[in-house]
């Protein structure tokens, strides 16, 4: 029984991985690393996990495949932390790699406020907080970037964040596969690495936030075959730059407290939807373990024993392919030597009662970069939401009521010109934004003209991966 727990989860983890491509595995908050897996969405499968998504108008775009299905734990931050995102090319770490250095290219992160983790993410109330493209100064692309930083990424949350259960979506697009003609005859397809965090974030107000209308936008929608950004040859830029992002424009809400006093005020939430149990002995991605009952003979010995390994087949079963470091120390440490005392005719336990391992991948050492400076990033003052019936009175706002909110960020600035949508930060149930109509992928074939060879040179640089066939 236990070697065949240990087959099933190395089957799922040690899958063949493709060697070009990327995932999000890890989040780190203030340079700590809150574990491998933890609170990330992540694919199972891990002959798939950190395969790009090409339909534009999937639901994988969401939150990346089983994206939408939510994980046992968040991770907790306050407004205005630094945050880490690790990728991965090897997804258990067995390698060092983010990503090939020919799928360079734009990065995104986006936000979204949920009522709960259970909500589903598709939909309206996105907002970009972060991203960066091709930087003219350097010659490089926000992936060599990234490459440059051993696959950290490192941002700053908005400081007018309010409190409440949020998405963070991670955006890679690599553009390798993207070559038009001067003449626009043919097109290649973008290859998006998208996954979703959940966090957990104590602001300074519990109020909704105020999303600018241009700035506010859905998923799927968000981008569309049509974009500039996503029709460009990385391999001739002549005449192409400045590069445009694709996406809206970010939208950094500000706090109206004073940027480091209102950061140091705040305390990292410990009591939230999610968060990991205080008894909980050791973690393993969205996985504990927990103290097996006291005995005091041979019979409650072995019950005990029974119910660790319980505990460590879910641990292995649900191991995504991040790994399973953490499920062979309980099954070791944990199982097999309340095992053994078990055989010892030791029937009083267990042993190493209370012992706490923690998440073993926290300790690893790695070394975090600083907050990376992004393209064309703007804290904006939060609007006052204190007068809503007033603000939609002048047509500056259209008012979406929080369901639980009770205080509500204040601000000195006067409410902005152009029109915004106010989304909750514990409920988004409506929206007032159409969505962005996006044609199928049989009508893009229609309009666009498929791959071309292109020319000697740009057919050797391209390095075109056929991920509609099964060599992802």
């Amino acid at each position: 029984m236990r070697s065949t727990t240990v087959l099933a989860g190395l089957a799922t983890v040690l899958a063949p991985l493709a060697s070009a491509h990327t995932v999000l595995t890890t989040v780190f908050v203030n340079d700590k690393n809150q574990g491998d897996g933890t609170g990330v969405r992540m694919p199972m499968d891990g002959n798939i996990a950190n395969a790009p998504v090409i339909n534009m108008n999937s639901d994988d775009m969401i939150c990346g495949r089983d994206g939408l299905k939510k994980v046992n734990y968040a991770i907790p931050a306050t407004a205005g932390s630094k945050m880490t995102f690790e990728f991965r090319t090897y997804v258990d770490g067995s390698r060092p790699q983010f990503i090939d250095k020919s799928h360079q290219g734009p990065i995104s992160v986006y936000a979204k406020a949920v009522s709960d983790f259970d909500q589903s993410p598709g939909g309206s109330g996105w907002f970009k907080i972060w991203h960066d493209g091709y930087d003219e100064s350097t010659g490089k692309w926000a992936v060599q970037k990234v490459i440059d930083t051993n696959g950290l990424l490192s941002i700053s949350l908005p400081t007018g964040m309010p409190t409440g259960a949020y998405l963070l979506r991670t955006e890679v697009i690599a553009m390798q596969n993207v070559t038009t003609k001067a003449d626009g005859n043919w097109y290649c397809e973008p290859q998006f690495y998208v996954n979703c965090a959940q966090v957990y974030v104590q602001g300074s107000s519990s109020g909704p936030l105020s999303i600018p209308k241009d700035k506010e936008t859905s998923i799927p929608g968000h981008v569309h075959p049509s974009d500039k950004g996503l029709n460009f040859n990385m391999y001739d830029m002549k005449g192409l730059l400045p590069y445009q992002i694709p996406g809206p424009v970010p939208f950094r809400p500000a706090s109206s407290s004073s940027g480091s006093n209102a950061k140091a005020a705040l305390t990292t939430p410990t009591n939230f939807p999610g968060a990991v149990p205080d008894n909980c002995l050791l973690k393993n991605a969205n996985w504990c373990g927990f103290e097996v009952p006291d005995y005091t003979n041979e019979d409650g010995c072995w019950a005990s024993a029974d119910n660790c390994w319980a505990q460590s087949k879910k641990c292995f079963d649900s191991a995504p392919p991040s790994g399973i470091k953490g499920c062979k120390i309980w099954e070791q440490e944990k199982c097999q030597a309340l095992a053994n005392s078990c055989d010892a005719k030791q029937f009083t336990g267990p042993p190493n009662k209370g012992k706490r391992w923690g998440d073993v991948t926290e300790q690893s050492s790695v070394q975090v970069p600083g907050v990376m400076k992004g393209a064309d990033l703007v804290d904006t003052p939060v609007v006052d939401t204190t007068s809503n019936q007033k603000a939609a009175a002048n047509n500056n706002v259209v008012s979406i009521p929080a369901a639980t909110a009770t205080t509500f960020i204040t601000t000195s600035s006067a409410a902005p010109s152009k029109p915004v949508t106010t989304v909750p930060s514990v409920a988004i149930t409506t929206t007032t934004s159409a969505a962005v109509a996006i044609p199928t992928e049989t009508a893009a074939q229609n309009t666009l003209i498929r791959c071309g060879r292109g020319d000697k040179n740009q057919r050797r640089a391209m390095h075109i991966n056929r991920h509609k066939r099964a060599d992802f």
